[in-house]
Parts: structure tokens; C-alpha cells; sequence
């Protein structure tokens, strides 16, 4: 995914692929959170810092997607070796007391077309949760025969990132040869800008992750930024690879930006 070792999801050879499913190398980051005062955490690795306020708005929770059922989004993923795209489609939305599950399916297109299905629940504390299972890439994982292990990610609130609450905790990364690289990461809020996307401009939150992965008693740091538009969810990231400088911007969506 982001290590430099000959075989990781950074360091494999390209196959017949150079521009698909790498720019996403970091599509979203596993980050498992507890407090006294929020939901607890299924990992007794994960550690948060400051307290989770009462149940959020939609202007103050967490959304990668927006939660409305059929919307469609379109994300440009730019790196220097090229580009691809991926189509974003919202299958479902549920609510029940643990909050609202959005399940999504992402169909990324280069030289090939690698399809995921993502599942993401935003608690009633505003933080957002989603499953480790399709991997922390849009298709870069699923393209190289890449497996994770470990519990949900947990992203919190916007309005707990603002207050300085941040999250830390760590998930595997399993190659199809078994070698498995340790990553560790922290989230942790960066304040709010305005971003130009192909799909237009908004008002965003910035969320910053710091990674650092360990294989063989070698270690590595990398980190991503997220751009998170209240009520709406990611319109961009830029994040640090080793396979060079990875931007993905939102260039269209059936639901429009606040």
C-alpha cells in the first residue's frame, strides 16, 4: 500500500495496469477510536484523545459519501505515471440505533476496471466507521492481491476533529505471498478551507493522517490529507507515495455540493 519493499502494494512490479488502481493509495485510512464518552471500540490497539460531544448533525458528522441512496460520484485519481478514474455508486442506506450504514460500490477504470463494494456507518456520535475488508484503496488492493486485517475504521466527528479529539490505532497489510507489513497510523484535524475541484469549490474540513509501516524491523512514515465537505463527504486528497505525489478530486456528483 505505501511501504517502498519490492513486492508491497508500492514496490510490485505494474503488470499490464500503469495508471490503474495505484492513485488511490491511501483511498481511506483505517483509524479505530474510543472514549469514556463515545462508542467503545472494538480494537484494544486503538487509542483516541479528548472526549466525543452528544450525538452530531449532518453539518458536524463525518461522511466519506453523501448518505443518499442512488447518488452517483465521479473521482479523478492523478499521479505522475497517469490517471484513472473511479465511479462511485450508493447502493443503500439504512438507519438503526447504531446510526446510518451506507453501503457503496467503487468501479475504478484504467487500463483495466477493478470493482469494490465499501460499507460505511456514520454513528449517532457524528464519527465515521467503515469496514477494513475491501482494503484501504479504491481498487489498488483488490488489483494486487492485497488482504487487511483488522477492525472498523473510525474517522470522528468533524466537530470532534475541530475541538482537537484525534485518533490512532494499527491494521495489516497481507501480501498474496503472505509477508505483511504493520501500519500504524493518527488522525487528527487540520481546520477548514475553501477547495476548487473539477466539481466545483466548497468549504471543506481538512483531516490529516500520519502513517508509519514496519516490516522487517525497518520503518517507514508517509501522510495523507483529506478533504471533507460538511453534509456532503471527500471531494479531494493529496497524499504522500512513494509512487510519487497522488491527488483524487471529485469532478462530478448526482448530489450537489452545499
Amino acid at each position: 500500500m505505501l511501504s517502498d519493499r519490492p513486492g508491497s502494494a508500492a514496490g510490485r512490479p505494474w503488470r499490464a495496469v500503469s495508471s490503474a488502481a495505484v492513485a488511490a493509495a491511501l483511498a481511506l485510512v483505517p483509524l479505530t477510536a474510543c472514549s469514556s464518552d463515545s462508542e467503545p471500540s472494538t480494537s484494544p490497539e486503538a487509542t483516541t484523545t479528548q472526549g466525543a460531544g452528544p450525538e452530531q448533525s449532518s453539518e458536524t458528522a463525518t461522511y466519506f459519501y453523501p448518505p443518499v441512496e442512488g447518488a452517483t460520484l465521479t473521482y479523478r485519481n492523478s499521479m505522475d505515471i497517469g490517471e484513472f478514474t473511479t465511479e462511485v455508486t450508493v447502493n443503500s442506506v439504512t438507519s438503526s440505533a447504531d446510526g446510518q450504514t451506507v453501503v457503496a460500490t467503487e468501479v475504478s477504470t484504467g487500463d483495466e476496471t477493478v470493482t469494490t463494494e465499501r460499507t460505511l456507518r456514520i454513528a449517532p456520535d457524528g464519527s465515521l466507521h467503515l469496514s477494513i475488508a475491501p482494503g484501504v484503496t479504491y481498487a489498488f488492493g483488490t488489483w494486487l492481491g492485497l488482504t487487511y486485517e483488522g477492525d472498523d475504521i473510525v474517522i470522528p466527528s468533524l466537530a470532534d476533529l475541530e475541538a482537537g479529539r484525534t485518533s490512532s490505532g494499527r491494521f495489516v497489510e497481507i501480501q498474496d505471498d503472505g509477508e505483511r507489513t504493520d501500519i500504524a497510523y493518527t488522525v487528527r484535524g487540520a481546520g477548514r478551507e475553501e477547495v476548487t475541484m473539477p466539481a466545483g469549490t466548497a468549504e471543506a474540513y481538512v483531516v490529516a493522517i500520519d502513517f508509519e509501516l514496519t516490516w522487517d524491523n525497518e520503518t517507514l512514515a508517509r501522510a495523507a490529507r483529506y478533504w471533507l465537505v460538511p453534509g456532503f463527504g471527500q471531494v479531494r486528497q493529496e497524499i504522500d507515495s512513494p509512487l510519487g505525489d497522488i491527488t483524487v478530486e471529485l469532478v462530478s456528483s448526482s448530489v450537489p455540493l452545499p
